[in-house]
């Protein structure tokens, strides 16, 4: 486990049922508008490779998987979330899986040409077992495919940290999710924020696929960007 790694992870289970019915328009707000063009990306990425198959590993309302269907008909589409309210968004003709991610990586018996993890990653307790662990579920010539949040190089990283750590919780306490029934720390957007906080580790990412055995590792963003996405293939 890297150093920064925080050991432990809330169930934020609650959190994300509460978030189903309203994920997808708040994260464009919050995204300012970019969300959209980043799922657009990954499915022009995952179109490149021509997979058979593709595991959307928490998944949400399945934003992303309805964009991958609407012309990877060919392709097993697959969604994983252990939230059931998030799932209850996904288009019928796309399979689910009601599962946390690391039992879905032993349980299964199958193998995909693409695993697909947006911001996933960062909530994990230990993010290095769950990469070395997810080669189980790619097939030889497979990519794993990682978007998660990024504090940019530059002065925009000084307006990104504003936004995202500080006003951010604010807005959600106030306008986002103000009828928020649970523990102020499991607040959706201070949830966020904080989990954000912890991470500060997208730009080590290609390190740490690196020591769980994965090759061909590339960048897909530049580091002036607020995400970051990284593929890469089994070793």
């Amino acid at each position: 486990m890297h150093p920064d790694d925080h050991g432990h992870r809330q169930d934020l289970r609650a959190t994300f049922d509460f978030m189903a019915d309203r994920y997808v328009d708040q994260t464009i707000r919050v995204s300012r508008g970019d969300y959209p063009g980043w799922m657009d990306d990954i499915t022009a990425l995952v179109q490149s490779w021509a997979p058979e198959s593709v595991a959307d590993v928490g998944c949400g309302p399945g934003y992303l998987l309805e964009r991958l269907s609407r012309t990877m008909d060919h392709a097993d589409l697959v969604g994983v979330d252990y939230s059931a309210a998030m799932l209850q968004h996904v288009p019928e003709h796309i399979p689910t899986l009601h599962q946390p991610l690391e039992e879905w990586i032993e349980s299964s018996d199958k193998t995909y040409d693409v695993v697909l993890l947006t911001f996933v990653l960062r909530d994990q307790p230990n993010p290095d077992a769950i990469l070395s662990q997810l080669q189980k579920r790619l097939t030889g010539s497979g990519h794993l495919l990682v978007l998660e949040t990024h504090t940019p190089i530059g002065w925009r990283g000084w307006g990104f940290h504003l936004y995202f750590e500080h006003w951010l919780p604010f807005w959600g306490q106030r306008r986002l999710a103000p009828d928020w029934p649970g523990a102020r720390e499991q607040a959706p957007y201070r949830w966020l924020a904080d989990s954000h906080r912890r991470w500060r580790r997208a730009p080590a990412l290609p390190d740490r696929m690196r020591d769980a055995g994965y090759g061909n590792i590339e960048r897909h963003r530049p580091e002036t960007d607020v995400v970051m996405l990284w593929s890469a293939t089994p070793g």
